[in-house]
């Protein structure tokens, strides 16, 4: 009997909503201080933003957490509601198995870059067919639909982790795609505290950003 996939995407949403919630209560607690209040003067813009990188990083942490649990999951033949995926070799008997044939002799392997996400794919899945295009899991397939976004958020991810040159470069990159613009000094708490277009109510970006990778989570396990 096929093992059923757990609800990854739930758990991932709350911990998504409970890193979200982090900035937005700083929101809440600044908007009702008075000006003179020991709150408002605590909570002074820089310091939100920080509250804003933080939420998103853990946020982030928590689509990278998803990613690798419901992958190594798969190669075990566990399905979801749309069913197994195509593995080239027999299912991995068990979860630390998968995970230490992923691993392959490292500490830890990335699943922040798509690049790098799409080759592990093509290691262990063979190719489905889903309309005129032929992927090898879904993973795959949420991946190359949206990966100039998700690169984008793993951009945003990097900047507030590593203050390069080089993170700089990326960020600036990621802000004109998602945003239409750069913001100063590079900052990511700045772009992630700003309010993001057509959104109605009006939503700021780590929310926003946040929202989607739950939305695409929901895609790899239904």
């Amino acid at each position: 009997m096929a093992r059923q996939m757990p609800a990854l995407g739930d758990a991932l949403a709350r911990g998504v909503d409970k890193a979200v919630s982090i900035a937005e209560a700083g929101e809440l607690v600044r908007l009702s201080a008075s000006r003179g209040d020991v709150a408002f003067m605590e909570l002074y813009p820089a310091r939100m933003e920080a509250l804003y990188e933080m939420a998103f990083l853990r946020a982030f942490i928590a689509w990278e957490v998803f990613l690798e649990d419901s992958f190594v999951r798969y190669l075990c033949g566990y399905e979801s509601s749309r069913g197994p995926v195509s593995l080239i070799k027999p299912p991995f008997p068990t979860l630390d198995d998968a995970r230490a044939d992923v691993l392959d002799g490292h500490d830890f392997v990335s699943w922040q870059r798509t690049g790098t996400i799409l080759r592990r794919c093509r290691k262990y899945m063979l190719p489905l067919t889903i309309g005129a295009t032929s992927v090898r899991s879904f993973h795959e397939e949420v991946i190359v639909s949206n990966q100039a976004r998700l690169d984008s958020l793993a951009a945003v991810r990097n900047r507030v982790a590593h203050r390069s040159a080089h993170s700089k470069q990326e960020f600036d990159t990621a802000t004109m795609l998602l945003a239409g613009r750069r913001y100063r000094a590079g900052a990511p708490g700045r772009f992630l505290r700003d309010w993001a277009p057509l959104t109605m109510p009006r939503q700021r970006w780590l929310r926003v950003l946040a929202m989607e990778l739950c939305t695409l989570a929901s895609q790899i396990v239904p």
